[in-house]
This record gives structure tokens, sequence and C-alpha cells, in this order.
């Protein structure tokens, strides 16, 4: 409820306040131009005016807009209709809070209205004239910004994009203000000898556009001032770009940023936005009631370097020659302009997939060398497992080597005894020395197979025989069985498939486990001293299980039986059920322990047959 109170005082504040603004008396900004408000360096002057003082001001502004066409009006008469007219409309009843004239000429404009209608209103003015400034406009209460032609600038300009430029043509009027732009230009014409200049004042604009589309390499045309040809018709200037850049064999250059995209190249232009940006920024404390006089009139000498990209590409003219800090107008938005955002977005999914692409990379890198270890030492306990069974196979092994030894011993020395008689018998020391192949043979296979056992080698996939690796393991071990008087029993099958895997390994597996049922029923009475190993066709493959009758697994230690290191013996190390197990699940089967009904224990183990 509290959070609702305070949502509910802050709304109802936000409201007053809002209400409160809403109610301030308008501010009144009255916006005059010396010529046609449609040409567009005024239509640019208006915007930025408008932005900046909207950007700060706290009321409403009402701007009214206002322009004289002296270009085609130029006479006192008219002037004195517009003066009037100013009169009746704002100095009455709307006074306006400031006022900004843009006379682009000359400071008649100003100087009249500020001596006959606006004397105390807030008055700022931007003239874009080579016109001196008067000395009474400090005691008028007017200031602003002039702006002077950037001449020295534009040829500069020119020169930089193309250097290859001889001869330029300078196209301009017969009007005083034409005249006075003329002579400024001539006066920086003076600094490049390398160049020629062309004046085309004494030709009507209607005969140009077929004179400049004969013009030779090398040459350019600047745009000056042609606000009335020879035969005394207005112009504006952006009438004249008009006329001559569709048939123009030459580029033209100009000092109005307004002209900027009617085809002429650019130029160090008067950029009205700035203008109008600045002068806005004069005049805004007269909105809060402060004076603006206090302020000396700004000059401007130096112009904005701007081009129209569009120009460059039809003149074939380089980027890479313009200037830092030139203004590129009417360049095509780059992929990367237009959609930054979404470039940036695809860069960053990009770049996450890439850095989660290397971590698991990495990580698997990682895993694969942990598996390649864990296999390595796998391999080497198996090993060791396979070497301490051995260990525990050795007397009986030892026993078994010696019958054999012993019987080739015994041969030998009946053979040397029927050698020394004058005729041995023949036939006689050829059954002795079969039984000697016989029982070295014998041997042999004895020391086969524990040397498979005891060697360290890599894991192999053959087809194996069940029947046959049952059996090799059954004879390996029954020494042992019969040095412990237990029965080994063997129970197959008369088929059995044959698997794939490593045979040393199910070897060892199958050994362990017999062992186990060994160690299980050692210490029973003689009738339950019995392990029986037994195969059979399985649904799932073939099943090998060692059977025996010992006490049987104790309940609670029947769900840990493969946990490494656990062990039901009192010297057990408990690795051997684990390393079985992992044996048998490597080769794609399973390995399980449990209790006999009528007592003992059963373990069976399942592998795939060969071809499954």
């Amino acid at each position: 409820m509290l959070a609702f109170a305070v949502f509910g005082h802050l709304n109802h504040s936000l409201s007053q306040e809002t209400s409160s603004l809403t109610n301030l008396p308008p501010k009144r900004v009255l916006l005059l131009f010396g010529e046609v408000m449609s040409l567009p360096g005024n239509v640019m002057f208006e915007q930025a005016v408008r932005a900046e003082l909207q950007k700060t001001c706290t009321n409403r502004i009402e701007f009214f807009t206002e322009d004289l066409d002296s270009a085609r009006f130029p006479d006192e008469e008219q002037f004195r209709v517009f003066r009037n007219y100013l009169n009746r409309r704002y100095a009455r009843n709307r006074k306006p809070d400031l006022i900004i004239a843009f006379m682009g000429r000359n400071f008649n404009l100003a100087t009249d209205l500020r001596r006959t209608i606006f004397s105390t209103e807030p008055f700022l003015f931007v003239a874009a004239t080579e016109v001196d400034i008067p000395n009474d406009l400090a005691e008028l209460g007017l200031t602003g910004i002039v702006q002077r032609l950037d001449s020295v600038g534009t040829l500069k300009l020119m020169l930089r994009l193309q250097p290859e430029t001889r001869r330029v043509v300078i196209v301009g009027g017969v009007s005083d203000t034409d005249r006075l732009f003329l002579r400024r230009i001539e006066e920086a014409a003076r600094s490049f000898d390398r160049l020629s200049f062309d004046f085309w004042t004494n030709r009507p604009i209607a005969e140009l556009p077929a004179a400049a589309a004969s013009l030779p390499e090398n040459t350019t045309i600047l745009l000056s001032s042609v606000r009335r040809d020879v035969t005394g018709q207005a112009f504006y200037m952006i009438q004249a770009e008009q006329m001559l850049t569709p048939v123009s064999s030459a580029p033209i250059y100009t000092f109005g940023g307004g002209l900027i995209g009617g085809g002429a190249v650019g130029g160090s232009v008067i950029d009205t936005e700035v203008l109008g940006t600045r002068v806005a920024q004069m005049g805004r404390p007269a909105l809060d009631g402060l004076p603006i006089t206090n302020q000396p009139v700004e000059i401007r000498t130096n112009g904005t370097p701007m081009v129209d990209w569009r120009a460059l590409k039809r003149w074939q003219i380089s980027e890479s020659s313009l200037p830092p800090n030139c203004v590129v107008h009417f360049q095509p938005a780059s992929i990367w302009q237009e959609h930054r955002n979404l470039i940036l977005t695809v860069l960053a999914v990009f770049l996450a997939q890439g850095m989660t692409i290397a971590a698991l990379l990495a990580q698997r890198a990682r895993r694969r060398w942990a598996e390649g270890e864990i296999q390595r030492q796998r391999a080497e306990l198996a090993h060791a497992t396979r070497v301490s069974t051995a260990g525990q196979l050795a007397s009986a092994l030892a026993h078994e080597l010696n019958q054999p030894l012993g019987a080739i011993l015994r041969n030998a020395e009946a053979a040397e005894i029927f050698l020394q008689q004058p005729n041995p018998d023949l036939d006689e020391l050829r059954a002795i020395l079969a039984d000697i192949r016989k029982d070295d043979q014998r041997a042999g296979g004895v020391i086969d197979r524990l040397r498979s056992l005891l060697k360290r080698r890599n894991i192999e996939h053959d087809s194996i025989s069940l029947t046959d690796l049952l059996q090799e393991t059954v004879n390996l071990v029954q020494p042992e069985a019969a040095a412990r008087r237990i029965r080994l029993a063997l129970d197959l099958p008369a088929r059995l498939p044959t698997v794939k895997g490593d045979r040393v390994q199910l070897q060892q597996v199958a050994l362990n486990l017999i062992l186990n049922g060994m160690d299980a029923t050692e210490s029973r009475e003689a009738s339950a001293r019995q392990v029986t190993v037994s195969a059979r066709e399985a649904p799932d493959g073939a099943e090998v299980a060692v059977l025996d009758l010992g006490a049987g697994i104790p309940a609670d230690k029947l769900p840990r039986l493969f946990e490494p290191f656990f062990t039901t013996k009192p010297n057990g190390m408990g690795m051997g059920l684990a390393i079985s197990r992992t044996i048998i699940e490597t080769h794609g089967g399973k390995l399980r322990g449990e209790n006999n009904p009528n007592g003992g224990a059963t373990f069976r183990f399942t592998l795939p047959v060969n071809g499954v």
C-alpha cells in the first residue's frame, strides 16, 4: 500500500508539473528571410533554428516565418508593403520574444525593421554577404553572424579534387551584390597563378547551358552570385545550377551549401545549418528574458568543405582525395551503416558460438586425453592383476611343469641305456623320443599360457572361440584346483557362437571369477568344494556363468560388489571384479553377480556374438 501511495504521489506531482508547463505562455519566435522561404538553404536554416531552440526551452515555442523575396521584388515600394504587413501582424498584438533575420545579401532588412517596428524586441541577424558591417549595429541593439565567402578555400578544394584543372569559368550576375561577390573572387584568384580565370558575367543566363556543354578538358565552373543577369531577369542560384549541371561538360563548384544536391560537386560552402544552430544558441537566453545584445557580431571567413557523393562518381573523382573534415552528402549507406546493430548482434552470436565451440573442442580434447589416460592406467592395473593372479597359480603351475619335465628326464635316461646296448631297439627309441616331444609340448603349452597372461599388450579385437577360451582357462587353473582339492567342472554345449574381443582380457575375467569361486568354497566341506564353469547362447549374445557352492554374498554387500577397492576377502585388493566389469562393458557386454537359491553364488557375463 505504501508503494502505491508513493507512486500515486509521484504521479500526481508529475501531472501537476506537466500541467504547469503546459499552462506557461508560449514563446514566439519570428524568422525573417530576405529571399524566398522555399530555397534549400533557407529551409535548412529554419530547421536548424527550430531544433536547437526546442532542445533546451521548457516553454512551448510558436514559430512564425515570413520572407521578402527580394530577388524578384527588390524595389523600395515592395519593402514598404512588407514592413507594413509585419507591423500589422506582429508589432501590435503578437510581439515576438525573439526575432532572427536571415538576410543573405545586406543588412537593410534588420536595420530598417529595428528602426521602424521592432525597436525593443531581441533581434539577431545572419548575413551571408561581402558588404561592410554598418557602424550603428550596436547602437541599434543588433548582433548576429556575418558569413563571408570562402573563395580561397573553394579554389583549393577544387584543385585538391581535380589537380589537372587549368581553367576556371566564373558564372555571375550584374547586380550590385553580384559584382561585390565577383570582386572577392578576383582578389582570391590572384593567389592561383597556375589557373586562368574566365568570367561569364555579361552573357544572358539562358545562353550559358550551350556554352557550358562545349567546355574543353581541365576546365571547371564556379558559380558565384546570380541575382540578375544582363537582360535584367532575376534568378535564384538554384535556378542557374539546375540549368547548367545537366548539360555541362565540366564539373561545377559553388559557395552555397543549399546547392549541394542539385548537381554541383561542392565547395567550401556557406553551411546554413551550422549558421542556424549557432544563431539559435545566441538567441536562446532571450526566451528566458535575458539580454543578448552584449554578444559581439561573429564574423566567419571559413566555409565548410562539402561535396555531393553522386557528383564525385559522375566526374570520377576519388574519395581518397577529400580533406579529412569534408562533409559528404548523398552517399549511399553501407551495409555496416544500415545494419550496424544487426551485424554487431550477429557477430556477437558468432563470437559466442565460436567461443563455445572452441571450449567444447578443448573440453573434448581434454576428455579424450583423460579417457586415454584412464585406459592406459586401466591396462596397467589389469596387467598388475594378471601378474597377481599368476602369483596365486605359481605353485600349481610349478607342479604341472615338474611332471612333463620329470618325464622328459626319465625318458632321456632310458634312451641312454638303450643306446649302450650293442643292438639298440630303434622302435623303442622312437617311442621314447615321441614321449619326450609330447612332454615338451605339454610344458611349452603351460609356459605359453602363463606368458600370454603376463604379457603387457594393447587391446585386440579378434574373432574368438568361446569354447576354446574357456577350455584353456580351465586347463590353466586346473592344477591350482587340484592342489586345493576343489572339483573344477566345465559344462559346455556342443556348439557355442564365436565372440569378438581381446582373448587375454576375456581370459582374465574368466580366470578371476573361477579363482573367486575357488576362494569361496575352499573352507567348505568336501561335498561343497566345487566350481562349475558353463556357457550358453542367450538372446543378447553368449552368456558365461561361474557357479560356486560357497557361503554366498552377504545381502548388504551385494550392491557394492563391483565398486573399486571393495572386497569381501581378508587380504583382497578389491580391484578384480571392478576391472572385470570394465573389461566386459568395454566389449559391449554386462557382468552381474547373484546368490544361488540353494547356497553359493553365481557370476554371469554376456558378450555380443561375432557379427552382431
